[in-house]
């Protein structure tokens, strides 16, 4: 077995890729209401933050929020690990399920993973945590989730530093958690794109990811910390909930994830301030605000170095519980959840997007109207919810999808943003819709006026054959708008088929 520079195991990727590669997209266009139904009705449950960080509070007189990738593999040295009393707690609390940090920033694993030796089995106490984890929860009828973080500071994944070597160890782990362990409810992704530092959608494309998940569990929910409140890069957008109120806008009721901490951090520590629990009054309050808006919240209850929930974080949730009236599960999903048409009909659904320019966040400072909500699989398209990729005010700006291979292209239907400012809407500009081949030259372009119907979206374009009777073969479709303006792309729809 070989060990690279970055501590990654290398012998074992490339089988581990052919497993992922066997399942092809295999269900990777499905996203079942029936699923988003189920885990919105689940409406509360727990996060446990348990990991090196946990034992870098007990090792180091600096307490921290992130371990480094540096803390040595002899610090992972729990007393003992009670996966039952957690599971237990949750039962007490009303909380339906549970979601572990498998991986955090620090890159340490607590499951014996194949493609590197920075995990429970290189460690004092080898006990495969994931796995106790998964088994008592299950055992007790209780929803199971994996936490798995993107950034990792022992593997050099960060900002700028993505090589199809670490893209290969990510996905390989990802395999490890969705093959091992029988059905996961839903996984989690962090640190992604949401701070400079992070690997962004350029280092990893969330399709990689996405298809790896959904070709091993099609019926895995992915959450995912991009703050956005689309479909572009989750299946359950998230909704930050650490000490605020329900963060976007009002009228979005589509299911979201919201996590919150039940004590002062993220991971257990010793000291005053992060002992004592949150007041029943305040968790009360948090669960109303968003389970009102169809937002399950995830409460963070960290175990300690014994491997336990402390007794006074148990017993306040017991508490919250006793007061808490649970909402009536809802009997139906909501009309706009999920991918809201056949998206296999789209030859540019999740493909790489890109625009002329983006602007800043509409709601959290976190997330911005990037291309890809164009081709996210929703066609509502307010930029106030969130729904469309949004340029800057500048000249000529554009959008544009890679269809990554040359089709025939018959129909392209295109869904504007649809609460554009007034002054916008008043000074409208011509519009053109343009197809190109893999060099680049445009093989067919239409352009619109100001004042003509394809403003009142959806507009359908039909792409006639050439001069010749051929059909219009290409592999990027762009959108311009001519003049000094900005323009905003709900979603694009790309109908057609293979060249030949």
């Amino acid at each position: 077995m070989n060990t690279n520079a970055f501590g990654i195991r290398t012998l074992q990727i490339s089988c581990m890729m052919l497993f992922c590669s066997l399942g092809g997209n295999a269900g990777a266009q499905e996203l079942s209401k029936d699923a988003l139904l189920d885990f919105v009705n689940t409406r509360y449950q727990a996060y446990f933050h348990y990991n090196m960080c946990t034992f870098k509070n007990v090792n180091e007189e600096k307490h921290s929020g992130r371990a480094s990738g540096r803390e040595p593999v002899e610090w992972w040295n729990p007393s003992g690990l009670d996966c039952e009393q957690w599971a237990q707690v949750c039962i007490d609390s009303k909380m339906s399920g549970g979601w572990l940090t498998s991986k955090h920033h620090g890159g340490f694993c607590l499951w014996d993973s194949k493609v590197t030796d920075y995990d429970v089995a290189s460690s004092p106490v080898k006990t495969d945590v994931v796995g106790e984890f998964v088994k008592q929860f299950r055992k007790r009828g209780l929803k199971v989730g994996i936490y798995y973080s993107i950034l990792d500071y022992h593997h050099g994944i960060d900002n700028g530093t993505v090589s199809k070597e670490k893209l290969d160890f990510i996905k390989a782990q990802l395999t490890e958690l969705l093959t091992n362990y029988g059905p996961i409810d839903y996984m989690n992704f962090d640190g992604w794109s949401t701070w400079p530092t992070l690997p962004d959608f350029d280092d990893i494309h969330y399709r990689d990811l996405y298809e790896t998940v959904k070709a091993i569990q099609p019926d895995c929910l992915i959450v995912s910390h991009t703050y956005e409140s689309n479909l572009a890069h989750a299946d359950v957008p998230f909704a930050d909930a650490a000490g605020r109120s329900y963060p976007y806008h009002p009228e979005y009721l589509r299911p979201t994830a919201a996590s919150d901490t039940s004590q002062g951090d993220w991971w257990w520590d010793d000291i005053e301030r992060y002992r004592k629990p949150k007041t029943k009054e305040y968790l009360l309050k948090q669960l109303e605000s968003y389970n009102s808006h169809n937002s399950v919240y995830v409460l963070n209850i960290s175990p300690g170095p014994n491997g336990r929930v402390d007794d006074n974080v148990a017993a306040r949730l017991k508490e919250v519980a006793e007061a808490w009236d649970k909402a009536d599960d809802l009997t139906a999903p909501g009309d706009d959840w999920g991918f809201q048409y056949d998206v296999s009909e789209n030859l540019a659904f999740m493909k790489p997007a890109i625009q002329s320019s983006t602007q800043g966040p509409v709601i959290d400072f976190r997330a911005r109207p990037r291309a890809e909500i164009a081709v996210d699989g929703v066609t509502e398209s307010r930029g106030a919810m969130e729904q469309a990729a949004m340029t800057l005010k500048e000249l000529n700006p554009w959008w544009e999808v890679d269809l990554e291979a040359d089709h025939r292209i018959h129909e392209i239907e295109i869904y504007l943003q649809s609460d554009q400012e007034e002054d916008l809407v008043k000074d409208r500009r011509a519009l053109s819709v343009s197809v190109r081949n893999a060099a680049g030259d445009v093989v067919w372009i239409k352009r619109f006026n100001a004042s003509s119907d394809f403003y009142q979206s959806p507009t359908t374009i039909t792409v006639p054959v050439d001069d010749h009777g051929k059909p219009v073969v290409g592999r990027t479709i762009r959108l311009k708008s001519i003049g000094e303006t900005s323009l905003g792309v709900g979603e694009v729809i790309v109908r057609g088929g293979d060249r030949s």
